[in-house]
Order: C-alpha cells, then sequence, then structure tokens
C-alpha cells in the first residue's frame, strides 16, 4: 500500500512539473486584443496603411486637374501668367498640355479618372487572383512599388506624348487596385481575432491617406513636385516593406507549406516577444499553436475561384458585398470628383473629408460593443440615403443661400459612407476560405472599382443639371440600404466571425 501510494505520488509530482514545463500556455489561442497586437502586427499595420499615400496621390490626382472657374475666366493660360499671378490653384498636367478651361475640359478630366479607375477594377481582379496562386507578400510589395514606379512615370510626362500619358494612367490604376485587395487580405490575415480585425478595418489608411494628398497638392501646387514626392513616399515604404513583412501563415498552411508557416510563426514570436518557445517546443508545436490561433478547420474539396459561383452561400455573399461595395464606391468616389465644384478651398475640403472619414470610419469599432456590424452598416447608408435626398432639391433649386448646406451635407455624405466600407471590407475577409479569401476580395472589390469607373460619368452629368449626381448617389443607396437589411449576414452567424477556415 506504501509503495502504490509512493507511486502516485511521484506520478502526480511528475504531472506537475511537466505541467509546469509544457507549453501547454502557447496552445492557448489569443483572448484578448493586447495578445493579438505584437510588434509585427502593429509594425504591419503602419506599413500597409501608410502604403495608400502613393496609392490616393495616384487614385485622387485628377480632382486638381481643373483649375477654377474663377481662374479661367480672369487669367490667360500661359506658364507665365500662370507664375506671375499667385494663386492656390494646381498647375496640372491638363494645364501644361493646355487641355485645361477649355469647353471639353470636363470630358477629358472624366476620361482620365476613368482610365485610373478601370485600371484599378482589373487589377483588384487580377492580383487577387494572383495573390491566392503565389502569396500574399509578393503581390502586395509589387504593386507597391509598380505605383511608385507609376509616380516617377508622370515626373517625366513631358517627354511621353499625351496619349502615351492616359495608357500609364491606366497601368497606374491597374496596380493601385491590386494594392487595395492584398494590403488588406495580408493584414487581416495576422490577426486572431474578430475584434482585432475590426480595429484594423477602422484604421484604415485610405482616409489619413487623402488628408496626405490634399497636403501634398497644396505644397507643391505643381505635377512634377506632387508626383516627385508621391514616388519618394512610395519607394521609402516599399524598401521597408521588404525587409520587415512575412508572407502569411494561413495562406502558406492553406497551400499545404506546413514547414514554412512554422518558421515564419517563429520569427514572429520572436519579434513580439509575447510567448516563451524553445526547441523542443517549436518541434512539437504547430505554426497555429505557435501564434496562438485557432486550430484552422480543414473542408472536404479543393477551393478554386469557381468556388464563389458554384456553392449557393458563396454566390449570394459574392453578390451582395460586390453591390455594397459598387454603390459605396459610386457615392464616394462620385463626391471625391465633385471637390472641384463645392465652394470654399478644394484642398481644405478635401482635407476635412479625409479626416471627418477616418473619424466616423472608426466609429464601427466603438459602436461594435453594442451593437451589431449590421446595424452599423445599416445606420452608415441609411444616413448618407437621407443627406443625399436633402442636397437633390438645394441644388435644383440653386439658392445661393443654401451653398453652405450643400458643403456640409456633402461632407458628412462622403464620411458617413465609411462605416459600411469598413464593415464591407471586414466580411469580404471574414466569410471566404483562405484559399479563395484573396480572390474573394478581388471579386468584390470589383464591385469597387467599378464604382469608381462609373463616378465620374455620373459626376459629368451634372453638366445637364447639378442635381442628377446627387438623385442618382440616393436611388443607389436606397437600394443599398434595403439589399443589407434583406442579405446582410448579422454577428450572430458563425460564419460572420471566423476567419480560420482552410
Amino acid at each position: 500500500m506504501l509503495m502504490e501510494e509512493s507511486i502516485t505520488l511521484n506520478a502526480n509530482t511528475q504531472n506537475k512539473k511537466s505541467r509546469e514545463t509544457s507549453p501547454f500556455k502557447l496552445v492557448e489561442p489569443r483572448k484578448t486584443m493586447g495578445e493579438d497586437f505584437g510588434m509585427y502586427e502593429i509594425r504591419l499595420l503602419l506599413l500597409t496603411q501608410l502604403g495608400y499615400i502613393p496609392i490616393a496621390a495616384a487614385m485622387l490626382m485628377t480632382t486638381f486637374m481643373e483649375p477654377s472657374q474663377n481662374w479661367c475666366k480672369t487669367l490667360a493660360r500661359t506658364s507665365n501668367d500662370w507664375y506671375s499671378h499667385p494663386t492656390n490653384e494646381f498647375y496640372s498636367l491638363t494645364v501644361q498640355y493646355g487641355y485645361a478651361c477649355q469647353k471639353s475640359s470636363n470630358q477629358t478630366t472624366a476620361l482620365m479618372s476613368s482610365l485610373l479607375m478601370w485600371g484599378a477594377l482589373v487589377g483588384s481582379f487580377v492580383c487577387g487572383f494572383i495573390s491566392d496562386k503565389i502569396g500574399r507578400k509578393p503581390v502586395f510589395l509589387g504593386c507597391l512599388f509598380f505605383v511608385t514606379i507609376g509616380h516617377f512615370f508622370l515626373t517625366s510626362s513631358l517627354v511621353f506624348s499625351w496619349t502615351t500619358i492616359n495608357i500609364g494612367l491606366l497601368f497606374l490604376g491597374f496596380f493601385c487596385g491590386g494594392y487595395m485587395v492584398t494590403n488588406f487580405v495580408i493584414l487581416t490575415e495576422a490577426f486572431e481575432l474578430p475584434r482585432s480585425r475590426l480595429l484594423v478595418v477602422s484604421l484604415n489608411g485610405w482616409s489619413i491617406s487623402m488628408v496626405a494628398t490634399a497636403g501634398i497638392a497644396y505644397y507643391s501646387k505643381n505635377w512634377f513636385t506632387y508626383h516627385l514626392m508621391a514616388g519618394l513616399i512610395g519607394i521609402f515604404l516599399s524598401i521597408i516593406a521588404l525587409g520587415v513583412s512575412s508572407e502569411s501563415c494561413r495562406w502558406l498552411s492553406a497551400r499545404g507549406l506546413h514547414h514554412d508557416a512554422k518558421r515564419i510563426a517563429l520569427q514572429i514570436v520572436l519579434l513580439n516577444r509575447k510567448r516563451d518557445i524553445d526547441e523542443d517546443d517549436a518541434n512539437i508545436l504547430k505554426w497555429h499553436e505557435i501564434l496562438g490561433f485557432s486550430a484552422p478547420m480543414f473542408t472536404d474539396g479543393k477551393k478554386t475561384w469557381k468556388t464563389l459561383f458554384k456553392t449557393p452561400r458563396f454566390l449570394k455573399l459574392t453578390t451582395v458585398l460586390f453591390y455594397s461595395f459598387l454603390a459605396s464606391s459610386i457615392v464616394s468616389f462620385g463626391f471625391y470628383f465633385s471637390i472641384d465644384v463645392l465652394p470654399g478651398n478644394r484642398y481644405l475640403n478635401l482635407g476635412v473629408m479625409g479626416a471627418l472619414k477616418f473619424i466616423i470610419g472608426f466609429t464601427p469599432f466603438i459602436l461594435n460593443c453594442f451593437l451589431t456590424k449590421r446595424i452599423i452598416a445599416i445606420s452608415s447608408v441609411g444616413l448618407c440615403c437621407i443627406s443625399a435626398c436633402v442636397i437633390s432639391p438645394i441644388q435644383y433649386y440653386d439658392d445661393d443661400q443654401l451653398r453652405w448646406v450643400i458643403i456640409a451635407l456633402s461632407l458628412l455624405v462622403s464620411a458617413g459612407i465609411d462605416p459600411i466600407w469598413k464593415i464591407n471590407h471586414l466580411y469580404s475577409a471574414e466569410l471566404f476560405p483562405t484559399s479563395v479569401r484573396s480572390i474573394a476580395r478581388g471579386v468584390c472589390n470589383a464591385g469597387g472599382r467599378l464604382g469608381s469607373v462609373l463616378a465620374p460619368m455620373i459626376v459629368y452629368l451634372r453638366t445637364f443639371g447639378s442635381f442628377v449626381p446627387n438623385t442618382i448617389f440616393a436611388i443607389l443607396l436606397l437600394v443599398q440600404l434595403v439589399v443589407i437589411i434583406v442579405c446582410l449576414p448579422d454577428d450572430s452567424d458563425k460564419d460572420a466571425n471566423e476567419m480560420n477556415d482552410e
């Protein structure tokens, strides 16, 4: 009896020591945002969001193309007169080539905007597809690098013909669209908790990059300096990102590259210094255990891009998000491209628009403590729909005393649409399996890029009546509101909060 008690005591002691020295805490998934945000994740967040600066500078360059009507009416359009009369006007490429202040100026600007957006439309889909095939990091970095090259190309515009410049805008837009898809995927796949991903989405760098773009345009006031500054920022960020970003462990695992996923997971843990790990533990643990992620769920059958259209659930989600991206993009870019006709300083208007988008765009993270993502999306679209409906009659009657109302409501719509953008981005990353996540993002984002293609065409309709574009925006928002209410999943849906399906 004493011998059996002694054996039992020794066994309990050994089990206790084993538990004390076992990697049990490494197997536990992350439970707090403090655990989710290590040095690597914070660094990746900063790099991917700062990378939006050269992207926004490219996508919004046409908002500065046409000088104000006052300039066109009162001053000659030569370089000497431009520099001899200090103004707040931007010396754009259209001014340089003599296309500004013409009857066809709106058509020229609309064409340039459309070329950028058509390129972004194709780039969103193609780069999303390639990202699922060869990896997140090479496509993300490649897009940022080639956008930088595009800015440097535009600094040499005087060497090229106007046709060549417009073709260059098409390629520039291609890589902008690719960046906006892949940077978000590589970032969100680095986090475990849905609330962490919501915070990352709320801190999206596009709005801050709008403020940066307004600042670059204001201080440069010249197309050459504008693109040079954007290019220098882009090349600086490209070099840093090349050295400090890693491939997505989720993607590597989904492709069967478990050894590479474990190697990168160990590098991330070493950088974060949030989890102690020794060589023996590294040999035993899997990549997701090392990072503190939930165990990936494996599903039967190999998923390809065709899965999005053959599986009823994925087809419905893809269609809903495609339209939501489409409507949100038309409204957002429609107001971006209307900056030049809004009363007041266009640099200030763009800067305020970006700042408001950041502030209001952060509300989903705060409101999600007591509201679902679906309710936040409904509130965002509903507010914008009401505002757009109010703007149209004011523009129709053209009352000068109410122009300040147009400015206020226009800024409110452009900023108020941001929460639904954030929800769209989050759902497009969470609702689809890792193996097709990037292409799903590409298809959904293609809706956004198609909207940005249609936006300048809709804005051009203001030549038939200033109220026409806003009337179209209001109709699109009303349809979007109905689609969200009927089709968008709620937080209670398990699939709306998971990102662990391989």
